[in-house]
């Protein structure tokens, strides 16, 4: 009991002060291109060394979601608009900045509790992770390339996906935006019958709550053994188990996911330049500021 009841503390601790008031805003000039209307930038400023156009002062942003039985047993107030009771506990979206060899970009994470005992594929053994960079080799210097531990395994893998509420057409009813989420981190005893995880998320695929359900979902079946339809992946079937991010924690998260997909795709331009070109509407917005290093002039 004592090990619960220092996580509900903390826990507590950390939401309460994720969720307090914004501070009166200071007349502080903002970097170019920032977003002006992300609660991080209209914060009172304690550390004004410390500047990042998506995080703010923070090294990551995260909003949390819980159930009616989270918050009973943990000693939290209820979340009318958070998740109904069930297998999935505790959900939260997480926004933080990475340093990947020469790269820098922004990542998403989604990281919850959910009942181990529930009908999905798992992770192997009681304890699983993998190297948060294992999309640059490891980090590792040299030329490595991407050992088999980093990509095997799928089968497992749960997804994130977003579709359309009001659909206006067959393509839009049918199809919607999905990607697969790599577990990082897992525990499958965090707490008595509740695993902890963990996932690699893309940015760019969460999605308004106004237009769109954003879900997450966790496979039941393989691919190419038991699945449904061999053209597509087991985890986006309907034998998935899917839960629904909550859209009160969608409306928190999103001006975050959105502006790190955003910010990483300049920061990302600068290194790679037409490797990694920008979409029109992030041209104009950033207006150069994202050009690579040999076509950046010197301000004078």
């Amino acid at each position: 009991m004592r090990k619960t009841a220092n996580f509900a503390t903390l826990l507590l601790g950390f939401a309460l002060t994720t969720l307090a008031p914004v501070a009166p805003s200071r007349a502080e000039p903002l970097l170019p291109g920032v977003n002006p209307d992300l609660p991080v930038q209209r914060q009172k400023k304690r550390h004004p060394e410390i500047s990042d156009p998506v995080l703010g002062e923070r090294a990551a942003v995260v909003e949390w979601a819980w159930s009616p039985q989270y918050a009973r047993r943990f000693g939290l107030p209820a979340q009318p608009d958070g998740l109904k009771d069930g297998p999935l506990w505790l959900v939260g979206v997480k926004v933080q900045r990475l340093q990947a060899g020469e790269r820098q970009t922004y990542h998403c994470r989604i990281a919850g509790l959910i009942d181990n005992r529930l009908a999905i594929l798992w992770p192997p053994g009681e304890q699983y992770m993998i190297h948060p960079g294992y999309q640059w080799a490891g980090g590792l210097p040299g030329k490595h390339g991407v050992s088999p531990a980093l990509t095997e395994g799928g089968e497992y893998t749960p997804a994130q996906s977003a579709k359309h509420k009001t659909p206006k057409n067959e393509a839009e009813r049918t199809k919607g935006y999905g990607i697969t989420t790599p577990y990082l981190l897992f525990y499958r005893s965090y707490l008595d019958n509740l695993a902890y995880f963990e996932l690699d998320a893309g940015c760019a695929y969460f999605e308004t709550a106004d237009q769109f359900r954003n879900e997450l979902r966790f496979p039941t079946r393989i691919d190419g053994k038991n699945d449904e339809d061999p053209r597509r992946v087991a985890v986006f079937e309907p034998s998935a188990a899917t839960f629904d991010l909550p859209d009160a924690l969608m409306r928190r998260i999103y001006p975050y996911t959105r502006e790190a997909d955003a910010w990483g795709g300049c920061l990302l331009h600068r290194i790679d330049g037409k490797r990694s070109p920008l979409p029109l509407w992030a041209t104009r917005r950033f207006k150069g500021l994202c050009e690579p290093d040999s076509a950046v002039q010197p301000v004078r």
